[in-house]
């Protein structure tokens, strides 16, 4: 037979997308899953000073690397961008010895 089949191979189909209303969304809003069309936010923040108060908050959960490790990892970076470029530079000299010599077996 022609064509993709499922064989009971635990092939699901997803579910389908959430009915707009009249056929389309109205403007300024969008679709939330599971609850319907709501409207969208302004552009505008209710409350700048509460944002950076939330920002420092969310700063201070983080778990920020130790200098050591900064440095051992950047290291490490460096080294292996300099033995890729190495290796790219030595394997692009071996394509363009095979190349020049397979070209002058040509003439």
């Amino acid at each position: 037979s022609t064509g993709l089949q499922n064989r009971g191979l635990g092939v699901r189909v997803p579910p389908l997308l959430p009915l707009k209303q009249g056929g389309r969304l109205c403007e300024g809003q969008v679709l939330n899953w599971g609850q319907g069309p709501v409207r969208e936010r302004s552009g505008q923040m209710a409350n700048p000073l509460k944002f950076v108060q939330e920002v420092r908050a969310e700063t201070s959960k983080v778990t920020w690397p130790a200098r050591n490790e900064v440095v051992v990892t950047t290291l490490m970076v460096f080294v292996l961008v300099f033995l890729a470029s190495v290796f790219f530079f030595l394997a692009d000299q071996l394509l363009s010895w095979i190349v020049s010599l397979l070209l002058g077996l040509a003439n």
